[in-house]
């Protein structure tokens, strides 16, 4: 259910309409000011609209870099899944198949 939600960003008020809980809205505002913040003390003579440009060229940064992190890490865990499964259809064919090359007790008691 969607609710009004008030954040301030830059001195601003601004009244948020989301489905979000409140708690969440008011800190993604909060990382949004605090990105505006860092882009205005790093250069105190930007034009507000500048400054807005700047600091969400940041955070699509911060975006594209996790979604390319994001992206290797399924990749990495489906190349292991897939060497996993491997292995467990291996081991379950070897299994199946019986002991290879001799007698299991003897193998197990070390004869």
């Amino acid at each position: 259910m969607e609710q009004l939600v008030s954040v301030v960003i830059r001195g601003e008020q601004y009244t948020i309409r989301a489905a979000e809980d409140p708690s969440y809205i008011r800190r993604v505002a909060a990382y949004v000011d605090a990105k505006l913040d860092g882009v205005e003390k790093g250069s105190q003579s930007l034009s507000p609209t500048k400054a807005i440009v700047l600091a969400s060229l940041h955070i699509a940064d911060e975006l594209f870099k996790a979604e390319a992190e994001r992206e290797r890490s399924e990749r990495l865990v489906a190349m292991k899944l897939g060497t996993l499964s491997g292995l467990l259809g291996t081991a379950l064919e070897e299994g199946a198949s019986g002991p290879k090359g001799g007698n299991q007790e003897s193998e197990a008691s070390g004869a």
